[in-house]
């Protein structure tokens, strides 16, 4: 595998990461937010509470499970990108080796 193939899979795991997340954080703590009741209801089954600093809202087990699905996507990305980094070292390549900070 050439090194611009591995510098690209890298690249797009790092944005494959960073969307994730967002969308986390979009769906867990505004969308959801607008969209779910305030009190426990039973009866559509949003029962499961997301405090968001403060101002409670309640998810039902679809919705809740929904919401981490990009957050296991974000992780998995995540550590993906650095095992093959930590074994291709395309950034070591690029930037050179880390060295100590001066005092």
């Amino acid at each position: 595998m050439s090194f611009k193939t591995k510098k690209i899979i890298l690249i797009s795991l790092g944005w494959v990461s960073l969307l994730s997340w967002f969308l986390f954080i979009h769906f867990y703590y505004f969308y959801f937010r607008n969209v779910a009741p305030t009190r426990p209801n039973s009866a559509t089954g949003q029962v499961y509470e997301v405090n968001n600093h403060g101002y409670v809202f309640y998810l039902n087990k679809q919705q809740a499970i929904l919401a981490f699905i990009p957050c296991g996507l974000a992780v998995i990305a995540f550590v993906t990108g650095a095992i093959l980094e930590s074994r291709w070292k395309v950034y070591e390549k690029i930037y050179g080796k880390w060295s100590k900070p001066l005092r």
